[in-house]
């Protein structure tokens, strides 16, 4: 069974999102309150820990919310 490790929002596409301890998700439209939601194809972003894991591997710095 999976988690969520971290939910990262933005005001604004394109900069780095900000951790939130908690969100609003709304079908059919994503997170309240992110860049990101509206209606379109990709509203909320799902990426794997070992993914992220790998790559943290060669960027250690890498920190949540780093994939604008």
């Amino acid at each position: 069974m999976g988690y969520i490790e971290a939910i990262c929002i933005s005001k604004r596409k394109g900069i780095v999102k900000k951790e939130v301890p908690k969100a609003e998700f709304i079908p059919g439209y994503g997170i309240l309150g992110d860049a990101h939601a509206g209606n379109w194809h990709r509203q909320v972003s799902l990426l794997s820990g070992e993914s992220i894991d790998r790559v943290k591997e060669k960027l250690p710095a890498l920190t949540r919310g780093a994939f604008a």
